[in-house]
């Protein structure tokens, strides 16, 4: 590429990007090799679809507040070279579900929070391709950008993964004397009012005699998990993955909208059998009073930030493992409120933590048997030109190394709570992964 007169003259800040088309897909890109650090990310309607590589920042450990400070610190710093078409840098990652809670050190260094800010980011926005390359202004900028050009058509033009034999796996349920004690210890805490609600989740360990493919697990979730946030986030030892159904906040120039997403059952085999299971999900009094506990702490939170909150019809939302009770939201962004300032608010919701929220965590981090890293924690991506972007929860999701993972799974516990309904809802929720692993997985029974 051959930067223009006008061009050079706007290299007056720290950093600078310039955007160009691709052919192809996003997606087709995870069938090449991909080595360290990266992250993937597609929105449910999959109406955005980023690819980032080659980090010009990790930001590890941050908390929300330092993300945003460096959010505005580089708003103020960057330039970029190719105005026609609409595009900016943004941080792919994500935080933890409770940076004080209990520690799981499997995660490594995606354990308290990690965000990438990638020199090469592939992205789909409507079916159009595009790739935005990120670089410091300094000494020659152009031949910066050519080389990291020429490292995107090398990505471009790998030779594709061949489709290895998917591997066999043995698994293990970790603590699940505890847990299931743990269960019936917080009915009876919700019992006696020191709760409302809790959010239980527990692990199930893989193993596999060859070796995890973090971006295999990601391509047969996406194909076989429509309508769900489809994520992979990779530190070149760790692999974060999941396909989740539930946003926890996207933000546009005008809006911000979030979910509530709580109580579950499974799907039916058939129509018939699908929509009585649904109904008697939306019939159910535990269930539902499980999910107007989120409704209601979700709806305090966003009217502060936003006008004309508009709170859309209780409804289900189908996976293909699974169906919840589901309500929208969306409203106005009143002015001066950032993304993240909402983001911090909102996490985590009922939901996933529980009600009240401060008692909640605290009995989590002193009961649970394991830390729970990313899982739970709000994944996405932050624009750092304009303050838009999403993120979703981690569920339905997995901490893979070589050969060994950790999927993760959570129930809301509330005083109807049965241990060993519990444990068969968290089993359902395990499936999803399991499949994404190994579609004709051979495992031990759960």
């Amino acid at each position: 590429m051959k930067l223009t007169a006008a061009q050079r003259v706007n290299l007056t800040s720290k950093y600078a990007f310039y955007t160009y088309p691709i052919e192809g897909n996003v997606i087709d890109i995870l069938r090449h090799p991909i080595e360290g650090s990266h992250m993937f990310w597609q929105s449910a309607d999959q109406s955005r679809i980023y690819l980032g590589i080659e980090p010009l920042k990790q930001l590890i450990g941050k908390s929300i507040a330092q993300i945003s400070l460096f959010q505005d610190q580089f708003q103020h710093k960057v330039v970029n070279l190719t105005p026609s078409i609409t595009s900016q840098p943004i941080l792919l990652g994500g935080f933890p579900f409770d940076a004080d809670g209990r520690p799981e050190h499997f995660w490594g260094k995606l354990e308290k929070g990690y965000f990438i800010l990638p020199q090469i980011l592939f992205w789909q926005q409507e079916k159009k391709a595009y790739v935005t390359l990120l670089v410091q202004v300094s000494g020659d900028v152009e031949a910066k950008l050519n080389q990291l050009a020429s490292q995107a058509t090398n990505v471009l033009q790998a030779t594709t993964m061949d489709k290895a034999s998917l591997p066999s796996l043995s698994s293990r349920e970790l603590a699940l004397p505890q847990w299931m004690r743990l269960v019936n210890d917080s009915v009876k805490a919700i019992e006696k009012q020191q709760l409302k609600k809790v959010v239980l989740a527990r692990q199930l360990e893989l193993l596999t005699t060859s070796e995890f493919n973090p971006e295999k697990i990601l391509l047969r979730l996406i194909s076989q998990q429509p309508n769900t946030y489809c994520f992979l986030l990779d530190d070149g030892t760790r692999a974060f993955v999941g396909a989740t159904p539930e946003r926890l906040l996207r933000a546009d120039k005008n809006s911000f909208r979030t979910a509530s997403v709580a109580g579950s059952i499974a799907r039916g085999e058939t129509p018939a059998a699908d929509d009585q299971l649904g109904q008697a999900l939306l019939n159910d009094h535990k269930n539902e009073y499980e999910h107007q506990v989120v409704v209601q702490r979700i709806t305090r939170i966003m009217e502060k930030f936003t006008d004309n909150l508009t709170i859309g019809e209780r409804q289900l939302l189908k996976n293909r493992d699974i169906q919840h009770i589901y309500h929208p939201f969306i409203g106005q962004r009143k002015v001066g409120v950032k993304l993240l300032d909402v983001l911090k608010a909102l996490h985590p919701t009922p939901a996933l933590g529980g009600e009240p929220r401060s008692l909640a965590m605290k009995w989590l981090a002193e009961k649970e048997p394991a830390g729970r890293g990313l899982y739970g924690g709000p994944i996405g991506w932050l624009g750092l030109a304009e303050d838009c972007g999403e993120f979703a929860v981690g569920l339905r999701s997995g901490i893979f190394g070589k050969a060994k993972g950790l999927l993760y799974a959570g129930c809301g516990i509330v005083a109807e709570s049965q241990a060993e309904k519990e444990r068969y809802e968290t089993g359902l929720k395990f499936q999803p992964m399991l499949r994404g692993v190994n579609d004709k997985w051979t495992t031990n029974e759960l």
